[in-house]
């Protein structure tokens, strides 16, 4: 009788797998005609969905405003759920639960409806700060489709005016593609493909009898991309490749993210993935999927068609061997990648290869060997670091160099290499020259960005050394900075009377540090002052309601950087 029931039990699995398989196969299907514009002209893109951005991927559509000022709507019936306001990201946002289970997210704006902007402003004016994040009950501020909930602006960290605008799942805060949901964006232009990428992965691999990464340009002509002057390309070994394109949008010129990504050696499909949806948790395995080096150091980004070890987004659809595909010797090799955008118009690229001859090259020399999968330790006399597990994308061989520097207060530790990226913070410790008995207060950790800018790491002294911790590798050293925010009125309070002007305005930077607060009272009460961190922008927009007019008040700024160090400014003005 066992027999039976054995074979009844595996039948039974076997129809749950096979059901299993099916709607896991099955495409999403998105509500269409659900949700409206979220602005009353025709949606033209400065920016899309999964578009490579530095350290994340973009988690939705950019919509080209030209001005600031312009109405937007809610997309369908629901509440408003949060409303955030940050001199940096998103700015001034605002965030719409719908019934249907998904969440509109509209970012950058100017300002709020009268009466969300009159809550926000009494909000700030409570808790004394500019910057805000608040969440709502479903019954506190419901709204209609085709209401109004905001204006567009640029605020936060925008490159111009423009409407971020997202679609979340609300369950899991998922962003999702919005072109998903039937939005109409006018898109005849297939993506274009510049630079094609081949990576030997190990000591043993070569391109062309190289064991680096090289570059082959790529041009257009007979209906498909083609290699520049048509070169010869040996390989060997085990071998990875990457995309440099972009897509675009009619009417616009602006460069956005492809949406599928192809790629088949003699036929047989290697990689595929397709950018519908991803958690922001896993929006930093961007620089694992991205070429993190080249875009340090060219600004170039690219779209690997291989996996990296500790790469774990969830785009990926098929990944054969993780994308790396083994060239022997001799052999012929057809290598087709194609690029999709949502509308499905295509850009192709054929590259013929032939199996290279065995070669081998020496060991560069490096310090200790660090797998990703294990916490690692590196120690010498005046530094120390300490990785934790999943830190690193992949194995790698670490280096390390120290240079004198009288610059700084201790020597400048090259830790690894600034190409490569880390996904988790990791603990830095370094030791002074000397013991620190003032300013210790002051004390920070730089490193070392582009031409030599330093960028703050931050850092505390502890039992003789500075320790902090941070995603990058590079240059350190240990700094002090003792010189207080930069402070300049762009006001002119030499003026008998400022009636008739909107604001009070000043430039606000710091060298080192960074700006940590800003505090503005004016007769001795607090007011709000906006900052615009991108534009080094700090002002107070006069409020009748707040702010006797036709007399004379006294302000005072007070900034304050990372490190304490503080720059005060009083001012007299009759308004």
């Amino acid at each position: 009788m066992t027999q039976p029931k054995q074979l009844i039990s595996s039948l039974f699995l076997w129809i749950f797998l096979l059901i299993s398989h099916f709607s896991f196969s099955q495409k999403k299907s998105y509500p269409q005609n659900y949700f409206r514009s979220p602005v009353n002209f025709p949606i033209t893109l400065a920016g899309n969905f999964a578009e490579l951005r530095n350290n994340h991927f973009h988690s939705g559509i950019d919509i080209r405003t030209f001005t600031i000022g312009k109405k937007v709507y809610a997309i369908a019936d629901g509440y408003i759920s949060r409303i955030k306001i940050s001199p940096s990201g998103y700015g001034k946002a605002i965030y719409v639960d719908h019934p249907n289970g998904y969440t509109s997210v509209y970012g950058h704006l100017n300002r709020y409806n009268k009466k969300l902007n009159d809550f926000a402003r009494r909000t700030q004016y409570q808790k004394k700060s500019f910057g805000i994040d608040i969440r709502f009950k479903k019954g506190q501020f419901p709204v209609k489709k085709g209401e109004i909930i905001a204006f567009s602006g640029n605020s936060g960290f925008s490159g111009g005016p423009h409407l971020h605008f997202e679609i979340r799942d609300t369950k899991s805060e998922h962003p999702i593609n919005p072109q998903l949901f039937g939005f109409k964006i006018k898109d005849t232009r297939p993506p274009k493909i510049f630079n094609l990428y081949i990576y030997p992965q190990d000591s043993a691999s070569h391109v062309n009898g190289k064991n680096s990464r090289q570059r082959f340009s790529v041009i257009y002509y007979d209906n498909a991309y083609h290699l520049k002057g048509d070169p010869k390309i040996y390989l060997h070994g085990n071998i990875g490749f990457s995309l440099q394109t972009n897509d675009y949008y009619d009417n616009t010129w602006g460069k956005c993210g492809i949406y599928k990504m192809r790629m088949k050696i003699n036929d047989s499909l290697i990689t595929q993935y397709t950018f519908n949806e991803f958690s922001f948790k896993e929006s930093k395995y961007i620089n694992s999927h991205m070429d993190f080096g080249l875009n340090v150091n060219s600004n170039k980004k690219v779209h690997k068609t291989f996996q990296e070890s500790n790469n774990k987004l969830s785009v990926y659809e098929s990944m054969k061997n993780k994308g790396i595909y083994y060239f022997e010797s001799a052999k012929k090799y057809k290598i087709d990648f194609a690029t999709y955008d949502m509308k499905g118009n295509k850009a192709f690229l054929r590259v013929y290869a032939k199996g290279g001859k065995i070669k081998s090259f020496p060991t560069k020399k490096f310090a200790q060997k660090m797998n990703f999968d294990v916490e690692n330790q590196f120690t010498t006399e005046n530094v120390e670091i300490k990785l934790p597990k999943d830190a690193l994308y992949t194995n790698i061989k670490f280096e390390y160099h120290k240079k004198n520097d009288s610059t700084f207060l201790s020597d400048i530790h090259q830790i690894h290499k600034k190409t490569v990226a880390l996904h988790k913070y990791y603990t830095i410790g370094i030791k002074p020259r000397k013991e620190q008995n003032q300013n210790i207060d002051k004390l920070l950790i730089v490193r070392k960005g582009k031409k030599g800018k330093l960028i703050n790491a931050n850092g505390i002294l502890i039992n003789g050394w500075m320790k902090t911790k941070t995603r990058y590798f590079g240059d350190f050293a240990i700094a002090m900075d003792t010189i207080p925010p930069f402070v300049k009125a762009r006001t002119n309070f030499k003026l008998k009377s400022l009636a008739g002007q909107k604001r009070l305005a000043f430039t606000i930077k710091d060298q080192l540090a960074g700006i940590k607060s800003y505090r503005g009272t004016i007769d001795g009460k607090w007011v709000l002052f906006e900052y615009d961190a991108k534009n080094d922008l700090l002002f107070y927009t006069f409020d009748k309601n707040r702010l006797p007019s036709k007399r004379k008040h006294k302000l005072e700024l007070v900034i304050t950087d990372k490190v304490g160090n503080q720059k005060i400014i009083q001012k007299n003005f009759f308004w």
